[in-house]
């Protein structure tokens, strides 16, 4: 008894330290086995998934017919070329569709399109306004003064100014008619207004064609 005892404890002692049972290895050796598997399948789910295309921006296109599609600027463009055509640029963007707008031009459409466009762009550079002057002018104002205001009112709407004028006193409505015949000829009236014994009015200088 003795000696199997001591049998036993020798080989207890013998047994190295990291020493698992059979069981344990084999658990471990699964356990290992399914992550690595796992891990696997992570990486080809991974692959699969593509990453999102961003979609492609359209337009609205008019034909020559004025008949209206959605393409992409690169069918219009193909389109255009095909038939040969152009592509004219009509609205940045459309307020209800949020899409720029495009029209089919023949050469003789483009070419009219574009003398109307830079007549148009001539004249609003022509009536623009250059700047504001205010006058302020009592009933009771000499024949001599006020010739002399009006005569500062043809001067800078001679300049593209744009002409406040405001009148007030118990015959301010003579005076203002006064001051509009005086004008007439280098000016163009717009909202007048009468508030007891004012009247206001803005003189602009007339449209050149």
């Amino acid at each position: 008894m003795l000696k199997r005892f001591a049998a036993t404890t020798l080989y207890a002692i013998r047994l190295p330290i990291n020493w698992q049972p059979t069981s344990n290895v084999c658990l471990c050796r699964t356990l290992e086995f399914k992550k690595n598997r796992l891990e696997i399948d992570n990486e080809g789910a991974l692959k699969k998934i593509r990453p999102k295309t961003a979609p492609v921006p359209k337009i609205t296109l008019l034909g020559l017919e004025k008949d209206v599609s959605v393409v992409t600027i690169d069918v219009a463009s193909k389109m255009c070329e095909r038939r040969g055509l152009k592509l004219v640029k009509i609205i940045d963007i459309d307020t209800k569709t949020q899409r720029p707008v495009y029209q089919m031009m023949t050469a003789n459409q483009f070419l009219k399109e574009d003398h109307k466009s830079h007549q148009d762009k001539d004249e609003k550079n022509h009536n623009q306004l250059k700047g504001e002057k205010t006058v302020l002018i009592n009933c009771r104002i000499g024949q001599s003064d006020l010739e002399s205001k009006v005569n500062n009112i043809r001067k800078w709407l001679s300049k593209m100014n744009e002409v406040r004028v405001t009148i007030t006193g118990d015959t301010a409505n003579e005076v203002a008619d006064e001051v509009i015949k005086m004008t007439q000829e280098s000016s163009r009236v717009v909202q007048r207004r009468e508030k007891g014994n004012t009247v206001k009015f803005q003189l602009l200088p007339p449209k050149k064609s």
